[in-house]
């Protein structure tokens, strides 16, 4: 009835119309940044997921197929690739099961289901680190930090009272943090190094106006 190779090439065709259907859908349905201020993660997460477990459910009906034309080697192949690409949603549901809400006095994070709340004023450290910005609270053990991702997430209102406390000399340079005084010489209330962590990680717009008033 169909070889095994016209069904690869028909594949290959509707496979990038089927992908511009779900980019459209997944755009209107996510014209919004966030729902009842609670965020989550990013539109390229979420529209990766969804492509997943769309290429999932189109290689499970060609393998369905492939059955009930006797192309086993077919059904085999759509199969294996089905079984990958559930994995692979699995996977980003599990690693992405977290949402991010703040408000003007506190943030709360869930990861998994468990739900982290820290009051702003209660910050007694912070450290920028790859795409994550880690604060301690007052009465946490050394090491113990809670991780916001400054990609999945925009921190904003976290971010900017964490600017105010550093310039209001809240935070401190913690001694061994850096290996000498060349990394942010002079630098003892971490202002010079929130600046650059700020700009690098595309949040200087938040403080812009104060550093240029004279700041």
């Amino acid at each position: 009835m169909f070889s095994f190779k016209s069904i690869v090439f028909t594949i290959l065709f509707l496979l990038p119309i089927v992908l511009n259907v779900v980019y459209l859908i997944h755009r209107r349905m996510t014209q919004k940044r966030y729902t009842n201020k609670v965020q989550k993660p990013g539109m390229f997460v979420t529209f990766f997921k969804r492509v997943m477990i769309a290429v999932t459910i189109i290689c499970a009906l060609f393998s369905v197929l492939g059955s009930l034309i006797n192309e086993l080697e077919m059904a085999i192949v759509f199969a294996v690739v089905m079984l990958i690409c559930l994995l692979i949603t699995v996977g980003i549901q599990r690693k992405y099961d977290i949402t991010y809400q703040e408000t003007d006095e506190y943030f709360i994070l869930t990861v998994k289901g468990n739900e982290y709340k820290v009051f702003y004023d209660d910050i007694a450290h912070w450290q920028w680190g790859t795409g994550e910005i880690f604060v301690q609270e007052k009465g946490w053990e050394e090491g113990q930090y809670t991780a916001v991702s400054c990609i999945l997430f925009r921190p904003e209102i976290l971010i900017t009272r964490i600017a105010e406390m550093t310039f209001a000399g809240k935070f401190k340079r913690v001694d061994g943090v850096y290996p000498d005084e060349s990394v942010y010489p002079n630098d003892s209330t971490r202002e010079k190094e929130l600046i650059r962590m700020m700009k690098k990680q595309r949040y200087y717009y938040l403080i812009e106006d104060k550093v240029n008033d004279g700041r």
